[in-house]
């Protein structure tokens, strides 16, 4: 891999970017892929294949060819609404998981820094709170509350 292209990966990594790498086993040659980018003629005539790597978020060799895909997905976004006592305990669980976690509470006695070190926190309603939020398939929610707002 040049190293271009592999400062590149460094940095996506860093900004948790979703992309793949794309390598020809056979010359060598490796590039990222990401939707809507220009590939390189090595890779064009299997850019549908590739594209259903990505999309389907696997890694491997498109059968038949030498072009090998692995693909990089952001970390599934944990948000957890109630900031109780048990949110401590699951959000030690859950970083060991290499999760992105957001605890989400209005309630800043409770979810503050002190008890949620390292983590996002948002002090809304969830109502509030999910009308800023964009899900996808990488979004999970547990809701630790007893309050149906």
């Amino acid at each position: 891999m040049k190293l271009k292209v592999l400062k590149e990966v460094i940095k996506k990594k860093e900004n948790r970017s979703e992309f793949a790498i794309i390598t020809n086993l056979e010359t060598g040659n490796s590039e990222i892929f990401e939707p809507n980018i220009v590939i390189s003629e090595d890779f064009e005539k299997y850019k549908d294949k590739i594209n259903g790597f990505y999309k389907d978020k696997k890694s491997g060799v498109i059968e038949g060819t030498n072009i090998f895909i692995e693909s990089y997905s952001r970390p599934v976004r944990v948000f957890i609404v109630g900031a109780v006592n048990i949110t401590q305990y699951l959000v030690d669980y859950i970083k060991n998981l290499n999760f992105e976690i957001i605890v989400i509470d209005p309630r800043g006695y409770f979810a503050r820094g002190q008890r949620f070190p390292g983590m996002e926190i948002m002090n809304k309603w969830p109502d509030e709170a999910f009308n800023e939020i964009e899900t996808n398939s990488n979004t999970a929610l547990i809701a630790l509350t007893h309050d149906p707002k």
